[in-house]
């Protein structure tokens, strides 16, 4: 960077090869193994895990790995003998180092990116995520893309020879008996395929959750699935649903489940004919330790037309890395007035207030929150749905919840990563 480079990035020049030397993994829920003396004391206790590497901050000519493979991005105006000069100056190397140089073409690259990044249209629960610069065509388009892959699936399922026609539409239907004791499943089948799909309108920026993530698609799919249970559950009463998106990022697992509310009132109101039908409502609030995603998440909501209001964390929940961002958040001056902590009225001290509460964040934090999550969960019966776990940590984390909740166990995989789920005891 000092000899004028615009970025540079840094790679293992055997990644994915017999001698790939790995450094940095997923946030362990044990002490990190590089450490001689906890390692030691792992060994002692049987642990076999290979955990992630607390890399301190490592000096300029350091190796990370064996061989590092170095990606640079110069102005085509400087001179590129010179700049490799400076390198085997730099780093003392006894030869000049191999190279190759790459045109970058001169192209709107905002628009690029933008031409590739199509809407995110999820397969069960039926959202469709829009940014910005996607018009109407390009979300029907996307929507029809998903309705023939899901046709063509269940076409191979009738035919053995996996019967594939384009442009045609072919629908099946069976009998299905929904009130078998079996047939939870089919039921849920049934109710998937008479949804209408929700949109939702994201500016991620540089806050977590657009939607492409498997764990966010799981965290959807729960969101649907439970939100709709309740609309159905309380049809005709007015009770209100309180929803809380921990760890909201971008807001968009909050907003979704204000959106299902919001388009079941629409619908709602469509087909009755009465002006004085029962409207449905939801509270939702979201939680944050990055001030930056919280600016984000409020600008959300408001362009989705949903009501979702985001709070740091009250101070008494947080661990000292949280509470050290949470603290500087507040210092900040263009957050005060605008950013606040979780009101004790939303906390209630006491805990037990959320119906249903989302929480897509990491193993290891997940594990030191569940006595908080739990705290903020309606006891009896509110519901947790938990992501941002790989398959290999479910089980801690599947233990961690069981102290409060009921039925805690892994109800979906995407990718290598699961969907935790339980109901507050």
């Amino acid at each position: 960077m000092e000899i004028g480079a615009c970025s540079v990035s840094i790679t293992d020049s055997d990644a994915d090869t017999d001698n790939e030397d790995p450094l940095f993994h997923e946030p362990s829920l044990t002490p990190c193994a590089n450490d001689d003396a906890l390692k030691k004391e792992l060994e002692d206790d049987g642990e076999e895990e290979t955990w992630a590497m607390i890399i301190p901050d490592l000096a300029a000519g350091r190796n990370l790995w064996k061989r590092c493979d170095v990606s640079a991005h110069f102005p085509s105006s400087l001179d590129v003998p010179s700049i490799i000069d400076a390198v085997r100056y730099t780093f003392h190397c006894p030869t000049t180092p191999r190279f190759k140089v790459d045109d970058v073409p001169d192209l709107d690259w905002i628009q690029h990116v933008q031409e590739s990044w199509h809407p995110i249209v999820t397969k069960k629960s039926k959202f469709v995520l829009r940014f910005p610069w996607h018009d109407d065509a390009m979300v029907m388009k996307a929507c029809q893309e998903m309705e023939m892959g899901k046709m063509q699936e269940e076409m191979k399922k009738k035919f053995s020879s996996g019967v594939k026609r384009e442009g045609a539409v072919v629908h099946f239907e069976e009998d299905i008996d929904i009130d078998d004791d079996d047939g939870e499943g089919e039921a849920d089948s049934v109710m998937n395929n008479s949804r209408e799909y929700v949109q939702i309108q994201l500016e991620g920026g540089i806050a977590f959750g657009t939607g492409e993530h498997p764990t966010t698609q799981l965290c959807l799919d729960w969101v649907r699935d439970r939100v709709e249970k309740h609309l159905i559950e309380n049809d005709d009463n007015d009770e209100t649903l309180n929803f809380l998106d921990y760890g909201a990022g971008s807001g968009v697992l909050g907003i979704a489940a204000a959106s299902v509310v919001r388009d079941h009132n629409n619908h709602s109101k469509r087909r009755s004919s009465s002006d004085d039908n029962v409207k449905s409502s939801i509270n939702t609030i979201g939680v944050e330790i990055d001030a930056d995603a919280i600016h984000i998440a409020n600008d959300n909501a408001k362009k989705n037309n949903v009501i979702m209001q985001n709070y740091l964390p009250d101070i008494e929940s947080c661990d000292g890395e949280a509470l050290s961002v949470v603290l500087r958040a507040m210092q900040r001056k263009r957050n005060k007035g605008i950013i606040q902590l979780l009101p004790k009225e939303l906390n209630q001290e006491g805990g037990m207030y959320y119906d249903l509460c989302a929480a897509n964040i990491l193993a290891a934090p997940l594990v030191g929150l569940a006595p908080v999550i739990a705290n903020l969960v309606k006891s009896p019966g509110g519901e947790i749905g938990l992501s941002g776990v790989l398959a290999t940590q479910g089980e801690k984390v599947v233990e961690a919840y069981e102290e409060f909740f009921e039925d805690v166990k892994v109800a979906g995989e995407d990718g290598g990563w699961v969907l935790i789920t339980g109901k507050r005891r």
